[in-house]
């Protein structure tokens, strides 16, 4: 194949598209946690800033973070590993253990990144539907995953927010067996477990978490994987660049990650919120809301959609607008922030569907 029919055949697949920056905007489209105190981030960076040398590669910067996340995660060093985000993580696995003419399976709706790479790479993609609340059939995805070579299983799941119950995810661990399973656990740390522990003793299958989202560094693009050692080995000193990661992001990501305390009592917060913000638009006329473990909920407008969607732009408020979804109606995805901008949401969406 030439290198326009290349170019030809990448230009027609489905992309990621950044969000508009809407300055002064409520900003609720991108799970960003703005509930974290931002002074808290930002003497963090100052911090940092003054005593690393960005003249130098960071060695033992990496080391330092190893040994937090490790903390964090509950594992021991040797079965960490990081990059630029959980999304060059997935880009890597994709390259080096799946690749092209292989299959992946995955739920749906889900991550729509991940089906994008798979598509760029050449990876087929064999989808299972959720039910209509969201549920997933573990025999049925089991069945069908065991023909393919690689797993996806996005819980929290991102759009819809819900977490695989525990021993479904267990079970699909189980009868996958030497398949690479990959478990995206962006959102877990608002959520009622991590399978971290269980990917640790399998080669075979790894959980990919993040500090973009609970931890409050999206803009750092630190992310982190979890699996057993062999695989964790390979990964650190075969698949990832040698500094994947800038110093100043690394030693940052460190730095928080040993005030995690004061972090998890902002999830507490965002949780906390979370259940508020969601009886309020369950009791709201004309609005489905579905229940979540993340830091967003998965809302259906139906004939309100048009009319929110407008008084939401009006307002200055961005939420993740994606319209019809597998059966349901006007939908659109809301990160939990403060209480603020939670209030100014809600009495948007309340007007505008004549609650």
């Amino acid at each position: 194949m030439t290198i326009a029919k290349k170019l030809g055949r990448i230009a027609g697949l489905d992309r990621y598209v950044r969000p508009d920056k809407v300055q002064g905007a409520a900003k609720l489209d991108s799970n960003e946690n703005f509930a974290l105190d931002g002074e808290f981030v930002a003497q963090i960076a100052r911090e940092v800033a003054g005593r690393v040398d960005l003249r130098e590669y960071p060695i033992d910067e990496l080391d330092g973070l190893y040994a937090q996340l490790a903390k964090y995660a509950g594992v021991d060093e040797k079965y960490v590993a990081c990059g630029s985000g959980s999304d060059q993580i997935i880009e890597l696995l994709l390259t080096t253990l799946a690749g092209r003419g292989s299959r992946a399976t995955v739920f749906v709706p889900t991550f729509s990144y991940f089906i994008n790479r798979c598509e760029l790479h050449g990876i087929r993609v064999s989808r299972l539907p959720l039910d209509s609340d969201f549920g997933l059939d573990v025999d049925a995805f089991a069945k069908k995953a065991a023909k393919s070579d690689l797993v996806y299983i996005c819980s929290p799941n991102n759009p819809t927010g819900n977490q695989i119950p525990k021993k479904d995810a267990v079970e699909l661990l189980d009868r996958l067996e030497g398949k690479l399973v990959l478990v995206d656990e962006a959102y877990s740390d608002f959520a009622g477990y991590s399978l971290a522990k269980e990917a640790a003793r399998r080669d075979s299958v790894v959980v990919l978490r993040t500090l973009s989202k609970a931890f409050g560094l999206a803009g750092a693009r630190v992310g982190y994987m979890v699996s057993g050692k062999k695989t964790a080995d390979v990964f650190r000193s075969t698949i990832q660049s040698p500094y994947p990661v800038s110093t100043l992001s690394l030693t940052i990501a460190t730095r928080i990650l040993e005030k995690a305390d004061f972090v998890k009592n902002t999830i507490e917060n965002v949780k906390a919120e979370r259940e508020r913000v969601y009886d309020t638009l369950a009791a709201t006329k004309g609005i489905r809301v579905f229940r979540s473990d993340a830091n967003f909920l998965f809302i259906e407008a139906g004939k309100s959609y048009p009319a929110i969607a407008r008084a939401l732009k009006k307002q200055g408020i961005l939420v993740k607008m994606l319209g019809d979804v597998a059966g349901h109606a006007g939908c659109m995805r809301a990160t939990i922030g403060t209480k603020e901008m939670n209030d100014r949401f809600l009495a948007c969406v309340r007007e505008a569907a004549g609650s």
